[in-house]
């Protein structure tokens, strides 16, 4: 049976983080592809400004192009709206079938309040739960409360390691781009994707969120 890891998120831009999460889960769950997938408007953010949902798909398909087991899903982006992920994985489900395996990779500040998204019951019936963390206090706070999810939906739950030293978030990316000497830009974005921020003249000021 294929499995196949989703890691969604606006991807804004995306990072050497969030590369290091793929290749962590690729590995760690055994998955054949890990579908990279930017989220039109995420449930949690209705109200703030994003850069262009294609500006954002063009990013990461320059930040995978040479990695044969990621590829980018404009799914979320052209069914527009609100990115429901029980929604997208009714979509994916139909889509593949049966001899899919469907992995939802999420990070462990996520888990957390994964029983109030949107018809939970489904997300845990059609999808694994791949949650990734970093330290030893993020291991134990994960157990705890994976333990809650199994009983409480019969939620099938795989912790792993994201086992890196790429601490950065989209955030602060933004924030450094808006500063000249800051040197965080070139070392936590792909070049392709940096390539891309500096021709469309991206990310100049802080109006644009995660």
């Amino acid at each position: 049976m294929k499995k196949i890891g989703i890691l969604g998120g606006t991807f804004n831009p995306i990072h050497k983080g969030h590369l290091a999460i793929g290749k962590a889960a690729l590995r760690r769950l055994k998955l054949d592809e890990v579908l990279f997938m930017p989220a039109c408007i995420p449930p949690h953010k209705q109200n703030v400004h994003m850069t262009d949902g294609d500006l954002r798909a063009q990013m990461v398909e320059a930040a995978i192009a040479d990695e044969p087991s990621f590829s980018c899903s404009r799914l979320e982006l052209d069914k527009e709206g609100v990115s429901y992920t029980a929604d997208t994985l009714r979509i994916l489900t139909k889509e593949y079938g049966k001899d899919v395996r469907l992995y939802l990779l999420v990070g462990s500040d996520s888990l957390c309040y994964m029983d109030h998204w949107y018809e939970p019951e489904v997300i845990f019936s059609l999808a694994h739960i791949g949650v990734y963390y970093r330290t030893v206090n993020d291991y134990a706070f994960v157990r705890d409360y994976a333990s809650m999810l199994r009983k409480k939906f019969n939620a099938k739950i795989t912790i792993f390691r994201k086992d890196d030293t790429v601490d950065i978030s989209s955030t602060e990316l933004r924030e450094a781009l808006t500063d000249p000497s800051s040197k965080k830009a070139s070392e936590y974005l792909p070049e392709p994707v940096l390539k891309i921020i500096r021709k469309r003249g991206l990310y100049k000021d802080t109006e644009a969120q995660d």
